[in-house]
């Protein structure tokens, strides 16, 4: 591979690479920091014959009413922040004082602001329950008191935590989509890698890097599930992290392909498919370049288009069942969701606009950078809107969002391999068509370069 063609692969990865490691930074700092214990500790703890713990459900009155964990005592979010805020220790609840606070909302994440207030007080012990009441329905099962497992509401009724008996075809279908269609699309993944793993051309380099982070992905994917039961945050993030990769590769070979192989836009020395299109060609004359309008207009498109996801509420789900015999719990976290349709859009609509700058204002060369942005911010919206596009019409019944899912990484892979099969022999040449990086390198210079560049 030539040295700069390695480094545009490079920058489309970096750019990836920054977007993910800033949502990781500020989990850090926003909730990472805060006091936590597991939900099966909590449970054990609270369990303990003669314990101090306490389990504290910050959400509002109001939601504590509606409903609420039988042994949970209520204390508002809202206050707790008012108390710390003002520092002032004697200020808390009788009912509190001397006890090791186990603070619990809904999602995990007003809890652990809270948690985190009131250990600036250093008067009280409080650590947050991970993952709030979504995580605490997943060890319903446990051994535990009846009233750890049993919600309530302000009138007396009573109620299980949630539990669904899933239908045998759904049983079998989630079965066989997670062990044999998830196993054979990532045997496929490192097919295609192996294919393109000689490849040179630009667009063929990308696509392997694009299947390389997939079968990463999916790899963290599989470990989550075999090793933390589906409930590591890190793992479940990477797993995400990797389908971003694979899809801002596969836009960005998608690009190269188009570009060397069909459109020559960036060929100087041949003439460009859009020319009886635009009738006159800024590779020949000082003239508008039909192109890079359209490119303009994509940029602006898709900053439009990421307000979708941005206007989406997330939505809480959480329940147990049974697969086969085997217990399992459905759930998405919020702090993934979260991740999903508020941080991917915003960091896609910031790339989208720097395309656009760079298309607008640069005058040397602008195509290649606006091509390396676009393909990163179109890796993050295509992420969002898949999960999105899932997760909308299947939020309450969650197996369909993994069943499908599964089926479309497959159709994914699949459709990768097939375009390679059905184009094999222009794709695969002896001599493939050299990047664009190649061709400028070795031409000579021409009058129409200076033209070309602007």
């Amino acid at each position: 591979m030539m040295p700069r063609l390695w480094n545009r692969q490079l920058l489309v990865g970096l750019m990836i690479v920054l977007g993910g490691a800033l949502p990781v930074v500020a989990y850090w700092f926003w909730l990472g920091r805060a006091p936590i214990i597991m939900p099966n500790a909590a449970k054990e703890w609270l369990g303990t014959p003669g314990s101090t713990a306490l389990l504290v459900d910050v959400r509002t009155s109001e939601e504590f009413d509606a409903n609420h964990i039988e042994a949970a005592e209520n204390w508002p979010y809202d206050e707790i922040m008012g108390l710390s805020l003002r520092g002032s220790a004697s200020e808390i609840p009788e009912r509190f004082k001397g006890k090791s606070l186990l603070l619990i909302c809904r999602s995990g994440i007003q809890s652990a602001l809270a948690a985190k207030q009131l250990h600036t007080l250093r008067t009280v012990k409080a650590l947050n329950v991970r993952g709030g009441m979504q995580a605490w329905v997943v060890n319903a099962p446990k051994p535990c008191p009846a009233s750890l497992v049993t919600l309530r509401t302000a009138s007396g009724q009573s109620a299980s935590l949630p539990y669904r008996e899933l239908p045998s075809y759904q049983q079998w279908g989630i079965a066989l989509t997670g062990f044999g269609i998830k196993t054979m699309y990532m045997a496929l993944a490192l097919v295609l890698v192996g294919i393109l793993w000689r490849q040179r051309a630009s667009e063929l380099v990308a696509l392997r890097w694009a299947f390389i982070f997939f079968y990463a992905g999916e790899a963290f994917c599989a470990g989550n599930y075999f090793f933390f039961n589906d409930q590591s945050y890190s793992f479940e993030y990477l797993h995400s992290f990797g389908m971003v990769f694979s899809f801002a590769f596969v836009t960005f070979a998608l690009f190269e392909g188009l570009d060397n192989r069909i459109i020559k836009y960036s060929d100087l020395d041949q003439k460009c498919a859009a020319l009886g299109l635009c009738r006159s060609c800024i590779k020949y004359t000082d003239a508008p370049c039909g192109l890079k309008r359209l490119f303009l207009f994509l940029a602006l498109a898709g900053m439009v288009v990421a307000f979708i996801p941005l206007t989406a509420e997330p939505y809480m789900v959480s329940f147990n069942t049974q697969i086969l015999g085997a217990i399992y719990n459905y759930s998405h976290p919020m702090i993934h969701q979260l991740y999903e349709i508020r941080w991917c859009p915003w960091f896609a609509v910031l790339l989208f606009a720097i395309t656009f700058i760079i298309l607008l204002f640069r005058s040397d060369d602008p195509v290649t950078p606006a091509k390396l942005c676009f393909a990163a911010a179109t890796g993050y919206l295509g992420f969002s809107f898949f999960r999105l596009f899932l997760y909308a019409p299947y939020h309450d019944d969650f197996v369909w969002f993994v069943f499908w899912e599964e089926i479309t990484e497959m159709v994914f892979v699949l459709g990768a391999l097939f375009v390679l099969w059905a184009f094999r022999h222009g794709l695969f040449a002896k001599e493939p068509i050299p990047s664009t990086e190649t061709q400028v390198e070795t031409r000579s210079e021409s009058p129409a370069v200076g033209i070309a560049r602007s």
